[in-house]
């Protein structure tokens, strides 16, 4: 066969986009002569960047090519995060937007940068006998490649595996591998998924020598009986021969181990030869009789039962040529009754989406990263797991398997940029129904599905997300449908071409059978029950929900609500697991994570890239205990709110007993002493000093025995907080923003002594503000002989009021607390985000969540008392004087958030401000575009709010 020679037009021709690539196989181990004839090449490669294809040194690959101007690079990594090129994160739109006036297949060549790769290698002795090959499992975004100055191919598809044949051109030593690595192609269009726009080899690169005769494809089709006890296997083998007439001769034995190590099958299967496949001319196809294993363990979540599977390849002589090692689950996964079914039961997602991620390397991660995502799954009750949108690695499919995790495996393919163009639409959506497109899209899906088909987590093939629909989206299904019938087939866009429709978009009904499920995105809660109270003749999944940007998640209970009401109602996959953030340098010097933007790149869309359950280095965010709670089973679920309940019940009760030893200390102990100056009020007990200040609005000292000041400033009344990233999306600010207003500039406008006696004084201060006509707050101090200060907070609601954020009151300490104690919810809680917290004595350090954009945090609802520590020991605590309330202990206040884009911003902390809530506001999580928080979880301006607490003071 005449091989052609690297053409630059490829790039831009969409019907381009492999060039004597090797056919996608599945990706099964084999050993021959006991070992496996790999040999990797990751490492140090020598590297050239160039910024336009006109730069490239476009011979680079000839024998004898001068390669001193190149650098080294590690492979696999990304080009952008080893010093060369932009990084640049963007949502939806192109990275070009604003810059080049493109349209599709189009790219600019002045733009498009290349990475010119160079190893030397010689081949391990294991690999000097046999077919060589080498495998890229992943290269953004087109590629060529040269062994010894040979053009071996060309392959486009970032995220599945390309391989080529170096038989004929490889030498036992003294090699030369070029790799060109182009940034942009026509493939650009189709792979516009919200992440970082990286290029380069990110995944590894290996080499691998078949025997003559290989078992280039293993397919098990492994299957459960509907007895549920009964595994059936089905192999469909395909084999390659160096010599084509070789390969009948052989024989393939079976061997099924199950979990524990017993036997279950040893035997030769009967193959029989079956019709060629288009896709692998030059392999010959087998079929082998079902066999039927009884008394199997079902492969499920709850029992991810694992059968060795090993496939001995023997020539006619009995010679041992290889052994295929495979695992196989046995499960059956159908669409029936109108439900999603696996092993013949309802199936539930409790679920998220995944993005590849490392802080330090991007999307070239590894087998840590997802042993530790695992981890956090099993901990937190994540049975399901959407590899947005792309394939992943293999190493994680097998770490499914083991570990029971549910996937959605996602084609490459996002396009959203090309049906959200305004004037356009989605008249411009690609690939749409333009037959130019077909061929690649195809490719795609039948790459991936060819390596992950073995996988028993694998429960749905994904036409790709939010590509709108069309012809070629559902001729992508049904290659899915026909190359494996036993997999239902996922696909999101025509919803949203469903939609789009009604504002006079194409739409043809038939596009409807791209999925075999409804999945919709960010959907309303009462709009998931209107679909389901519409007897729907599909089930219905979030494939997206709970957009979790920032401090998010809250509302959680309205879908979990749903999924138990109707079984149709099959559950979702939370956006998403990990923050997108890069450890990198600042301008000020400073080691920070970095989001859009933080680069220089424009256009970008900034902290959007900010939406996990887990922070960019792991660890996980606040609201993880909310979807280890609502991720859980409806029994332990209510045995942990029983729990709870009684928990809640016993502290309260202690407190209030010792509130009535604190009435009884009240009425032995001796008179206050009050002293009335020109400015200030001072009232004085055994261990404990007060000091009202008329002018100031409040007390401005609280001393204690220890003679220690707690006391920055006077409290003030609290109504705004630093807006989360669902506030600002849903326009919350705008609407609201009179009381941030309020809490910059509101002022102390009348104060009264309401009482002043030896046994007793109290005092209120009323709050005002300009901003907001028609509010007013009033702090009252009420100081007992027994050294309680009471503090009781109350929020007068008038008419046409803006909702409010929060209403409370903050303390400002005169020196930083070190810890915060309380008793009530662990984690960080909200009204619309608490079930998850157990009930319980907590402390930590004062300090902000890791959220990238500083924004409001801390709060803990339903708290009965909390105490702020300092470093020698002194104590000051509040407890509840009637209802439980909520709190926060920061570092910084509201409008310092406010005005920061970054944590490093805020500087040192020189107190630590303790702010007491009468109400506050959910955080919401529909999305963080439009959606508000639920009705339940306003705050009213219209309404009064008040809120009692005590400070012991001995």
């Amino acid at each position: 066969m005449t091989i052609p020679q690297f053409d630059l037009s490829w790039l831009s021709d969409p019907t381009v986009f492999a060039v004597n690539r090797l056919p996608a196989h599945s990706d099964h181990r084999f050993l021959v002569a006991g070992q496996e004839p790999r040999q990797s090449l990751d490492g140090r490669w020598r590297f050239h960047y160039s910024p336009s294809l006109a730069a490239r040194p476009a011979e680079f690959w000839q024998p004898d090519a001068d390669l001193s101007a190149f650098r080294s690079i590690r492979v696999p990594g990304h080009i952008e995060t080893q010093g060369c090129g932009q990084i640049q994160y963007i949502n939806t739109l192109y990275p070009w937007d604003g810059h080049r006036a493109l349209t599709p297949p189009h790219f600019s060549p002045e733009d498009c940068a290349v990475g010119s790769y160079v190893l030397d290698f010689d081949l391990d002795p294991a690999l000097r006998t046999g077919r060589v090959c080498l495998s890229f499992q992943g290269v953004e975004r087109a590629f060529s490649c040269w062994c010894n100055g040979r053009f071996l191919g060309y392959s486009e598809d970032s995220f599945t595996p390309a391989e080529f044949d170096l038989t004929g051109c490889v030498r036992p030593t003294g090699n030369r591998l070029c790799v060109e690595v182009y940034q942009h192609c026509s493939a650009s269009w189709l792979e516009d998924q919200d992440f970082f726009r990286f290029f380069g080899i990110f995944r590894p690169v290996y080499l691998y020598a078949k025997p003559d005769t290989h078992l280039e494809d293993v397919w098990l089709q492994a299957g459960l009986d509907r007895d549920g006890r009964t595994g059936t296997l089905a192999p469909r083998l395909k084999t390659s021969c160096a010599d084509p007439a070789c390969g009948e001769e052989c024989t393939v034995r079976c061997t099924v181990t199950a979990p524990g190590g017993a036997v279950v099958h040893a035997g030769e299967l009967a193959l029989q030869p079956a019709a060629p496949d288009p896709a692998c001319p030059d392999w010959m196809v087998w079929q082998a009789p079902e066999l039927r294993l009884p008394d199997i363990r079902p492969w499920s979540h709850e029992d991810p039962a694992l059968y060795d599977v090993s496939l001995t390849l023997l020539g006619a002589d009995g010679r041992l040529i290889e052994t295929c090692l495979c695992q196989a689950g046995f499960r059956r996964i159908e669409m029936a009754d109108g439900l999603l079914q696996l092993n013949g039961g309802r199936l539930l997602f409790n679920g998220v989406n995944r993005h590849e991620w490392n802080p330090e390397t991007g999307r070239a991660i590894g087998r840590a990263d997802m042993v530790r995502a695992i981890e956090t799954f099993r901990r937190n009750n994540i049975n399901a797991v959407r590899t947005c949108h792309y394939p992943n690695q293999s190493l994680w499919y097998e770490l499914c398997d083991q570990n029971g995790i549910y996937v959605i495996d996602e084609t490459n393919m996002e396009t959203h940029g090309t049906w959200a163009r305004p004037g356009e639409g989605a008249a411009g959506a690609v690939p749409g129904s333009r037959p130019e497109w077909l061929a690649c899209v195809l490719d795609r899906a039948r790459s991936m599905l060819e390596r992950d088909k073995n996988h028993p987590s694998v429960l749905l093939w994904s036409c790709g997300n939010e590509s709108y629909a069309g012809d070629d989206i559902l001729a992508m299904s049904r290659l899915f449908h026909e190359l494996d019938p036993t997999r239902p087939v996922h696909y999101e866009g025509i919803f949203q071409a469903r939609r789009e429709a009604a504002n006079g978009a194409p739409y043809d009904p038939a596009w409807e059978a791209t999925s075999d499920l409804e999945s919709q995105m960010y959907t309303d809660p009462r709009d998931i029950r209107a679909y389901l109270e519409s007897t729907p003749e599909k089930p219905i999944i979030q494939c997206e929900y709970m957009h979790d940007m920032g401090n998010s998640l809250g509302g959680m209970e309205s879908y979990i609500a749903l999924t138990e009401e109707f079984p149709q109602c099959q559950g979702g996959f939370i956006w998403d697991y990990m923050d997108q953030a890069l450890w990198h340098t600042d301008p000020l010097g400073r080691r920070t994570l970095g989001y859009g933007g933080d680069f220089g790149e424009r256009p970008t869309d900034y902290a959007f890239c900010a939406n996990g359950i887990v922070f960019a280095d792991g660890t996980e965010k606040p609201a993880m205990q909310e979807v280890r709670y609502w991720y859980d089973r409806p029994d332990r679920r209510a045995r942990f709110d029983a729990d709870n309940a009684a928990a809640r019940i016993r502290s309260a009760n202690a407190l209030a007993a010792e509130a009535e030893a604190r009435a009884r200390a009240d009425a032995a102990a001796p008179d206050l002493q009050i002293v009335q100056g020109d400015g200030n009020l001072g009232v004085r007990g055994p261990g404990f000093a007060v000091l009202f200040s008329y002018t100031e609005g409040g007390p401005v000292s609280l001393r204690r025995a220890d003679g220690q000041e707690w006391l920055y400033r006077a409290p003030r009344p609290v109504f705004w907080r630093a807006a989360t990233e669902n506030d600002k999306g849903c326009g919350f600010p705008l609407r609201s923003g009179a009381w941030l207003a309020a809490e910059a500039t509101a002022r102390c406008t009348a104060h009264q002594l309401e009482e002043c006696g030896p046994r007793g004084v109290t005092i209120a201060y009323t709050f005002t503000c300009p901003a907001v006509p028609g509010m007013a707050a009033t702090l009252r101090y009420t100081v007992t002989p027994g050294g309680v200060l009471r503090l009781q907070a109350s929020y007068q609601g008038a008419p046409g009021l803006p909702e409010l954020p929060c209403f409370g009151v903050r303390l400002t300490t005169a020196a930083p607390a070190d810890q915060v104690a309380w008793t009530g919810l662990s984690g960080e809680t909200y009204p619309d985000r608490w079930k998850g917290g157990q009930f319980g004595h907590w402390q930590e350090a004062p300090h902000l969540a890791g959220y990238l954009v500083p924004q409001d945090c801390g709060c803990h609802v339903q708290t009965q008392a909390v105490t702020l520590r300092r470093p020698d020991g002194t104590e000051l605590t509040a407890c509840m004087a009637g209802d439980a309330f909520a709190f926060s202990a920061l570092p910084h206040t509201a409008l310092e958030l406010e005005a920061a884009d970054h944590k490093e911003d805020l500087g040192p902390a020189p107190h630590t401000h303790l702010c007491l809530y009468a109400a506050m506001r959910g955080v919401g999580g529909i999305n963080t575009w439009g959606a508000d928080v639920e009705p339940t979880y306003h705050v009213s301006g219209e309404a009064d709010h008040s809120l009692t607490v005590d400070l012991p003071l001995r």
